[in-house]
């Protein structure tokens, strides 16, 4: 996946998840998807090629296992996470969960996903989420797919909003990033260091996490995973750890709730 770089600094926009460019590309939201029995999410074949999957013959099965294998997850704190640089911190409107989770109700009953987009600002020294974007979508209990990107691209370019993070729902399962989840965050964490990945767990304890690939070893391991089943374990090391209680910060901030469905 190129990146371009503009005076301002680098700056990742959601059009470029549909075509490239000419300013900051950015790795795009990749949710779950069954569709043509591959791995890739609902829109991973739109992404630049260069930072796509290594494999792009993944297949799904329709019915993953009940209950996927589970990454080891590192510690939030004590420099088990190392990153090149120092992240930006990311203000997290604190009523986004019980809000998404509201929104989700009638498809978590249902036992099916609900998936959202954390959409925001640029402060310079910091990211502010303002915006949970709901797209248009259909899901199964286990995967959730996107319908009409172009709706999303408009909203994000009229709004000059950038992808700071993404939340869905494991409706029976518990909280914890699936191998699935993983590969679909480690585009946004590549583009940009400090995206997060929000999981709701409404029927379980904790009910939600917010969460990050480690760098190193977790970002670098994703990428070059080249096992075919869409479920499936990682080498034993800590792949993933807690974003809240690092760079994520959750505030009493206001925030717009757009529904495209």
């Amino acid at each position: 996946m190129s990146q371009h770089q503009i005076s301002q600094g680098y700056h990742p926009s959601l059009s470029s998840m549909f075509h490239r460019p000419s300013h900051a590309s950015h790795a795009g939201l990749l949710f779950q998807s069954q569709e043509a029995a591959t791995h890739h999410h609902f829109y991973q074949n739109l992404l630049p090629k260069k930072l796509q999957h290594t494999n792009s013959s993944y297949t799904q099965s329709t019915h993953p296992p009940p209950l996927p294998p589970k990454e080891l997850v590192a510690p939030a704190l004590g420099g088990t996470d190392p990153v090149p640089r120092e992240l930006k911190t990311v203000a997290f409107p604190r009523d986004c969960l019980n809000r998404f989770a509201s929104i989700a109700s009638i498809n978590t009953s249902r036992n099916r996903e609900t998936c959202g987009l954390l959409l925001g600002k640029d402060k310079g020294g910091k990211f502010v989420v303002t915006t949970l974007l709901i797209p248009k979508q259909h899901s199964t209990s286990d995967t959730c797919t996107m319908d009409e990107e172009e709706l999303v691209m408009q909203f994000t370019e009229e709004r000059s909003l950038i992808t700071l993070g993404w939340i869905h729902t494991h409706p029976t399962q518990s909280c914890f990033m699936s191998s699935v989840d993983l590969h679909t965050h480690s585009g946004f964490q590549c583009m940009l260091p400090e995206s997060f990945a929000v999981v709701c767990a409404p029927n379980s304890t904790p009910n939600f996490g917010i969460f990050r690939l480690t760098d190193p070893p977790g970002l670098k391991t994703i990428l070059e995973c080249e096992v075919k089943e869409a479920f499936h374990p990682h080498p034993e090391r800590p792949i993933y750890t807690d974003a809240d209680k690092g760079h994520v910060q959750m505030k009493d901030l206001p925030l717009e709730i757009v529904d495209l469905r």
